[in-house]
């Protein structure tokens, strides 16, 4: 087993930094390498000659179908860099990816191309947006949509055509409290992004409530100066080379299997983590069955269900052990049956898990991959995996995340300010000489005389005492002069534990109002956007 080498990664900490990792300036050797890398893995890995050619093909061809252009006009041989997040109103620290995305293409004569993950499920159809005012703030749920059930956003139509027409109507109403002093006057992003997710939502009926986002997304993306590419994740694992991809994996499940419980193991316990469910569960085996690393899902029921395999002399059986079963005699290449056109007949879907879709990504698809912090942790099991799988070193990824907090007027009270004022309430039981200088007692000159003739008293008593061997009977005597010196000091006391109560609130308002989690459309465009340029510019 190869050491897996935790890194250590996290968000930003200071409003308006970034977390590039490797630094911009390394991409143009990053793409280079993974190009290297890239050239030997068909062989390596036993795939037939030419086999990331003719997937990169396939993308370019995706890319036409979505955007309605004609593949052939850009050369197979231009670096192919890619990201991907679920189709959201994520926050900014999302979307800092498809700056960087565009920037590093145009440094390395690229195309830059944002899968949207729409096999993952939508898990809440809004976004939390800031109300009340600074004397009472608190954040509410703004629905995009009706309520639903927890599919994939593949199969996520929009429900009530009303209140996703009113969704930016109400989140200026929710956050009106805020925007009006705070962006005085200054235009959302959600202003000059809603018409296009609308205009985007008129082109198709039924509409999908992902792809609308998305869609609307990127086309502010295009206004905005970036160049990049939507590819919808469920059109990219209709290709053939996807189909062959899936194929070899499941070919090898019960190895996959093994090598994959084995590597989270060990990544569980060089991280420290103790949940069975994170990064991932472990892949089960029942019998003959092995759990492979797909979800299968129909039209009827487009619930996402674990898949697992099993093969025989005979044939070959795929099953969601709830019904859906695909089979195929053992010398038919499954992707014949698990092929778009094949299963799309029967309604039944079969889409990679998070592993999957970035493993295919960074080895067979991309020259470049960026990933958030999240991915970038997980993918350090996706490294062991593929040395062991595939016998070979997995291409380089780069880690890009932001922090940007709401330009909101918020309290700047802090948890360390609250654990100051605990110590010094502390401070006040155990050391209640130390504020023989604070203003209170200095304004009653018999307090304040009082207390220094404790004081000199405290000192006195301790120098005669040897603490550590001392009998309770000493620390009795210890704590009547500190209790002597703390009820001169009540005064003292009682605006101590005021302040606190005042910064316990405070800091949690901060925290409420600072969080780096509110959406990127709730953020003036001419705050946000030109300091996201600037953060992905790669030096020359």
């Amino acid at each position: 087993m190869i050491e897996q080498v935790p890194r250590k990664l996290r968000a930003p900490q200071v409003d308006g930094a970034a977390l590039v990792d490797p630094p911009l300036a390394q991409v143009a050797a990053l793409v280079e390498r993974n190009r290297a890398i890239g050239e030997r893995f068909d062989h390596a890995a036993g795939f037939p000659t030419g086999y990331r050619a003719e997937a990169k093909k396939s993308v370019l061809v995706a890319l036409a179908q979505v955007a309605g252009n004609d593949p052939q006009s850009i050369s197979e041989r231009v670096p192919l860099i890619f990201s991907g997040h679920q189709p959201e109103l994520f926050h900014p620290g999302v979307w800092f990816k498809n700056f960087a995305l565009s920037s590093i293409a145009k440094a390395v004569g690229g195309l830059a191309i944002n899968l949207a993950v729409d096999s993952d499920i939508i898990r809440s159809a809004g976004i939390r947006v800031p109300t009340g005012g600074r004397a009472a703030p608190r954040v509410v749920d703004v629905p995009l949509d009706a309520a639903g059930e927890d599919i994939p956003w593949e199969e996520r139509r929009i429900l009530n055509p009303p209140v996703f027409r009113n969704f930016a109507d109400q989140v200026r109403q929710a956050f009106q409290p805020w925007q009006s002093a705070a962006t005085a006057g200054k235009e959302l992003i959600l202003d000059r992004l809603w018409p296009l997710v609308m205009a985007a939502s008129d082109e198709e009926r039924p509409a999908n409530l992902g792809q609308c986002l998305a869609l609307g997304r990127h086309r502010l993306e295009r206004e905005l100066g970036l160049e990049t590419n939507e590819l919808p994740l469920h059109l990219l694992v209709q290709t053939d080379p996807f189909a062959h991809f899936a194929e070899h994996l499941l070919e090898r499940a019960a190895e996959f299997r093994a090598i994959h419980n084995a590597e989270q193991a060990e990544y569980r316990l060089r991280n420290g983590v103790r949940s069975r469910s994170h990064p991932a569960p472990e892949l089960m085996q029942d019998g003959d069955w092995v759990e492979a690393p797909f979800w299968l899902w129909s039209r009827g029921n487009p619930r996402r269900r674990h898949v697992f395999v099993r093969r025989s002399a005979a044939k070959w059986e795929l099953t969601d052990r709830e019904g859906i079963v695909v089979a195929g005699a053992a010398g038919e290449p499954l992707r014949t049956i698990i092929g778009w056109d094949a299963m799309q007949r029967q309604g039944i879907k079969l889409r990679p898990r998070a592993l999957v879709t970035t493993m295919y990504a960074r080895l067979v698809l991309s020259d470049l991959f960026l990933h958030g912090i999240g991915g970038a942790k997980y993918d350090e099991l996706t490294d062991a995996i593929i040395r062991r799988l595939f016998g070979v070193e997995p291409p380089a990824y780069l880690t890009a995340t932001a922090t940007f907090r709401l330009p909101i007027d918020r309290p700047q009270a802090s948890p360390d300010d609250v654990r100051d004022c605990a110590r010094r309430i502390r401070e006040l039981r155990y050391r209640p000489e130390s504020f023989l200088n604070d203003p209170e007692p200095a304004r009653e000159p018999q307090i304040e005389n009082e207390l220094i003739s404790l004081a000199a008293e405290k000192r006195s008593y301790l120098a005669a005492q040897a603490l550590r061997r001392a009998s309770p009977e000493v620390f009795t005597g210890l704590d009547r002069i500190n209790r002597a010196m703390r009820e001169l000091l009540r005064p003292v006391e009682e605006h101590l534990r005021r302040e606190q109560a005042r910064l316990v609130e405070e800091a949690r308002r901060a925290r409420l109002l600072g969080s780096r989690e509110f959406s990127f459309v709730l953020f003036p465009e001419e705050y946000l956007v030109p300091r996201l340029l600037e953060l992905s510019e790669v030096p020359a």
